[in-house]
């Protein structure tokens, strides 16, 4: 079972970083708002659209924006780095009419929404390459380590090091996993993934402030995540993702290794290697 953590009262948060929380995975900004059929309002409908098919069809990140002046807006979407061509179009599709749905006149909005998470995000002012830690959404098992628990931080924290230095440096993807074996029946699973607009430095960054979070509030559980709007971790005792040698960073021997549409925005494009996995449901959230 998965529980979701509340550190902060909705209220609290709101106060601290100017977000309003209408669900778990998605964040409207108190940012300003615009009118339905403004000209801000059609640019957004417009750049969202185009982020459908341009993040599956380019390696599971794009970025693009649109428009001139106050009407000028930016978007993003990422899939998780295991994610399929389609896998990523559905999550992004469900995540984007979700924004539209909960935010329908916020000028900034962002959802983690989907099974395995993507990212889709759009504002009223540049964000990319920019490092932002806040909001932090966050989860755990509830079940606890029964193992020696000092032996089994030893290994787990080892082996968040490699996977954080891995995703960090390792391919334009910024995306990596990786296992330990705890015990001849316990592997312990890693996924971490960062914005591939990041530097190296902010990636590593932000990666290590999700893993330092995470141990303050969910030290001896069974498993975790945790996202910001430039990246995501997640840990379990399972396997939850598609393994690929490229990407893992293992402290075990490994097992054996198994053209887009026009558009009519200004974008970058990232290409990246990604599978297929599935994500979780089930958690009680963090919001800060």
């Amino acid at each position: 079972m998965w529980i979701k953590l509340k550190a902060l009262s909705s209220i609290l948060s709101h106060l601290l970083i100017g977000i309003a929380l209408v669900d778990a995975n998605l964040r409207c900004y108190d940012t300003g708002n615009f009118t339905l059929n403004s000209t801000y309002g059609k640019n957004r409908d417009l750049i969202l659209a185009s982020l459908l098919p341009n993040v599956s069809a380019n390696g599971g990140f794009f970025t693009a924006s649109i428009g001139q002046n106050s009407n000028k807006i930016y978007a993003l979407g990422m899939c998780r780095g295991d994610s399929t061509p389609n896998g990523c179009y559905t999550c992004l599709n469900a995540s984007i009419q979700d924004l539209i749905a909960s935010c329908p006149n916020r000028k900034e909005a962002l959802s983690w929404g989907g099974d395995p998470p993507c990212l889709a995000r759009y504002a009223n002012r540049p964000f990319f390459g920019i490092l932002e830690l806040q909001p932090t959404d966050a989860g755990y098992n509830t079940a606890d380590i029964t193992s020696n628990l000092t032996q089994f931080d030893t290994i787990w924290e080892s082996l968040m090091d490699r996977v954080v230095s891995k995703a960090s440096s390792g391919s334009s993807t910024k995306y990596a996993t990786g296992e330990a074996d705890f015990t001849a029946f316990q592997t312990i699973h890693a996924l971490m993934q960062c914005t591939p607009d990041l530097s190296h430095k902010d990636c590593d960054s932000c990666l290590r402030q999700s893993v330092s979070y995470y141990e303050s509030c969910c030290r001896g559980k069974q498993g975790g995540y945790v996202q910001k709007p430039n990246c995501w971790f997640r840990w379990d005792l399972y396997p939850f993702y598609t393994r690929n040698a490229s990407t893992a960073a293992s402290l075990s021997p490994p097992p054996s290794p198994a053209s887009p549409p026009p558009l009519s925005v200004n974008s970058t494009r990232k290409k990246g290697n990604y599978r297929s996995a599935r994500w979780h449901a089930g958690f009680r959230k963090t919001l800060m």
